[in-house]
């Protein structure tokens, strides 16, 4: 049975969010959440997004079962390593598992959608608040030491180190072909086929590194490269032997994610501060 909420159009003219069932390769059970600015396909069983979807139809995750980085590697927010939790993967593939998430619709209202999620003993669990202009992470438990946030897709679809961007504070723009480390409250990724930015706020600071590589960032043994951003939160350096090691203690934690229209700097910088702001305001106090 498809469940299917369809929210009505508030008093100001602001389009209806929507959620239904969606089932992808046959076993991935997803909630579609469509907003005005963008769908998130979010998988119940591994409580991480397949796909963001800009307005025009670009997918900017473009998960697949298999492929490692043309595929099954690919996620958003990927908060859990070794384990990989919240990622859409988990619990298939090479990320089997029983101790599956189980996500809940918690929150239906005009301009809002929660979803919650929690692993089967309890260990992980999150909440997604959904609004026309963004969507908010609230990380509360993990069952690991640490934790990141983790981008790891296409931006415009298809990977283009030349052409695709990334913008920190203060108008720092770098083509992907470019790795950096850095301390960021946010980034916006752009592509040179999508009139969309995709932004990534972190809510709260931290002093670890953050950092951008694309992967993979030398060729591999079967001829793979370039194949997906890899950007965190609390993600140390590419070359750190200790890259595979999340840094991040404090809980709860709120990251929020989302789509500007047009990559101008100006415009997209104060969307971001705004909603910064209004999270700051408007969600819970830790």
């Amino acid at each position: 049975m498809v469940l299917s909420l369809s929210l009505v159009a508030g008093a100001r003219g602001e389009a209806a969010i929507q959620v239904s069932d969606e089932t992808l390769f046959g076993d991935m059970e997803c909630f579609r959440i469509q907003t005005p600015q963008a769908t998130y396909v979010y998988g119940k069983r591994g409580a991480g997004f397949a796909s963001i979807i800009d307005r025009e139809g670009h997918d900017w995750i473009a998960y697949r079962h298999g492929g490692h980085a043309a595929g099954e590697y690919r996620g958003l927010p990927k908060c859990g390593q070794p384990t990989k939790y919240f990622h859409c993967g988990y619990g298939f593939g090479q990320y089997t598992n029983t101790n599956w998430f189980v996500s809940t619709i918690t929150v239906r209202e005009t301009e809002h959608v929660r979803i919650h999620s929690e692993t089967r003993n309890g260990d992980s669990a999150c909440d997604w608040d959904f609004d026309p202009a963004r969507a908010t992470m609230t990380l509360r438990r993990i069952g690991e030491p640490a934790y990141w946030f983790i981008y790891e897709g296409v931006p415009g679809g298809t990977l283009d180190v030349e052409k695709d961007f990334v913008v920190r504070p203060g108008n720092r723009k770098t083509f992907l072909s470019e790795p950096w480390t850095d301390n960021v409250p946010w980034v916006y990724f752009g592509a040179a086929e999508s009139h969309s930015a995709l932004f990534l706020i972190n809510h709260q600071h931290h002093d670890k590194i953050d950092s951008y590589v694309f992967w993979p960032y030398k060729r591999e043994g079967d001829g793979s490269f370039q194949q997906m951003t890899v950007f965190g939160f609390g993600r140390p350096s590419w070359q750190d032997p200790k890259q595979h090691t999340p840094p991040l203690t404090g809980l709860p934690a709120r990251f929020s994610i989302g789509f500007a229209e047009g990559t101008e700097y100006d415009s997209v910088s104060r969307l971001i501060e705004g909603i910064r702001a209004q999270v700051q305001s408007s969600l819970p106090p830790k």
